[in-house]
């Protein structure tokens, strides 16, 4: 597999590469609400490349914006939050993963906060949030 350095930094991401095309995608985020840009352009231009349709699409881009926020505000993480996807046959796989610490949601939600995660599930085919001592790791699964 052939790795592409694209040469250049957005700010907030780190370790910008383009996979050749075999479907896959990663990028390392600061933990910086002001990254949350670049990675949304970075990965709506990924996803142009897929066969999606534009409101998957802007459904993916949306849930993983919302993961990593979450990670950003609520992890305690100073590292860098990884990002990857996968394009399948049958649709995209994106993990988003940090190494801070899991916070129990509120129950029921504030009025102005918590309602990142039932967002995220209403946007894609399936969600799923791991939680241990290493981090948090949420897998969103879109079907084509």
């Amino acid at each position: 597999m052939q790795v592409q350095d694209t040469g250049t930094r957005r700010f907030g991401i780190q370790n910008e590469r383009e996979f050749d095309a075999t479907g896959h995608f990663e990028r390392d985020v600061d933990p910086a609400v002001a990254a949350l840009a670049p990675l949304r352009h970075a990965l709506r231009a990924w996803l142009e490349s897929r066969d999606l349709s534009a409101r998957s699409r802007d459904a993916v881009i949306l849930a993983t914006h919302e993961a990593v926020a979450n990670a950003i505000q609520h992890s305690g993480t100073v590292s860098r939050i990884r990002v990857r996807a996968n394009a399948e046959a049958d649709g995209l796989t994106i993990e988003i993963s940090d190494n801070g610490e899991w916070r129990t949601p509120d129950d029921p939600p504030s009025q102005e906060r918590g309602r990142g995660i039932a967002l995220i599930r209403s946007l894609v085919s399936n969600a799923t949030i791991n939680t241990d001592a290493g981090g948090t790791t949420v897998l969103l699964y879109q079907l084509a």
